[in-house]
């Protein structure tokens, strides 16, 4: 990242730099201050971060940190202190408490209604599952695969009205401010299907989706406090296991994990559920 940047927006906002820029695949992240507040700082390398801002403006600081400044592939954003993870309360062994905490950051989020045309579907994933059956990679069980697409396209096809999503609303995208409690970051901006939100945190901490009543009591809190069915909750997390296992192969890396995930969730809750039968 060209330090001509990060100089140019510390002074065109009068931002005071607490520590060493962290340099990432995707840019540069700094914790500053402005007018006394702490903040993130972020500058993207290529396009920017637009879809986020645009979707953290629509929140209005409702169960997601504000967007503060905006200007081409820079950002200044509102910084959770003191930042603690959703999964630490979850490592600790307080797996319910911290449901229930995301519950009310989804209420929180997708209590705002906006205009959707300028948000990507989650339609538009559903052809990755072709791309794959089409690519002669054999890592993930094709008959997987296939009934993955299968779910996908009925839960899309029978989907209630659309909402704005987060769409990565995992553990570590919720943190803690001591002063206005549990908030969302980095939201992607997608339009779908209000319980396709959940996925990201049934797959989350890595290595919890072993125990099956460990999700089993996620997804009974998550459906009671939502209102959502048990059967889309649980085919949208199985298809996006998928999905997930499909990006990492394209990405060079193991699916080893994904697929596994999207094994147990078919092994316990899928014949349980008569999903198929439920489109």
């Amino acid at each position: 990242m060209n330090a001509t940047n990060l100089q140019k927006y510390l002074f065109q906002w009068d931002l005071t730099l607490e520590e060493k820029p962290l340099q990432t695949q995707t840019g540069l992240i700094a914790k500053v201050k402005w007018r006394k507040q702490s903040c993130i700082l972020k500058i993207a390398r290529e396009e920017g971060d637009e879809r986020t801002a645009s979707v953290l403006k629509h929140y209005e600081g409702h169960g997601a940190v504000r967007l503060l400044q905006e200007e081409g592939c820079a950002t200044l954003l509102e910084r959770a202190m003191p930042g603690t993870h959703l999964s630490e309360p979850v490592l600790k062994g307080q797996d319910e408490q911290a449901s229930h905490i995301l519950c009310d950051v989804i209420e929180k989020l997708h209590s705002h209604r906006t205009t959707l045309g300028t948000y990507p579907s989650i339609l538009n994933f559903n052809v990755g599952f072709t791309r794959y059956l089409n690519s002669g990679n054999s890592q993930i069980p094709h008959d997987l695969v296939r009934e993955a697409q299968f779910l996908y396209d009925q839960l899309i096809a029978s989907q209630s009205i659309p909402i704005l999503l987060h769409g990565d609303l995992h553990h570590d995208n919720v943190l803690y401010d001591e002063t206005r409690g549990w908030l969302a970051i980095d939201p992607k901006g997608y339009v779908g299907d209000p319980a396709y939100e959940v996925g990201a945190f049934l797959r989350n901490p890595m290595g919890y989706h072993q125990n099956p009543e460990f999700i089993k009591r996620r997804v009974d809190i998550v459906c009671s406090r939502l209102g959502f069915e048990q059967n889309r909750v649980i085919a949208w997390a199985f298809s996006q296991a998928i999905l997930a296992s499909i990006w990492s192969v394209e990405d060079g890396q193991s699916p080893e994990w994904f697929v596994e995930l999207a094994l147990s969730y078919k092994k316990h809750f899928i014949k349980e559920l008569d999903i198929r039968a439920a489109f």
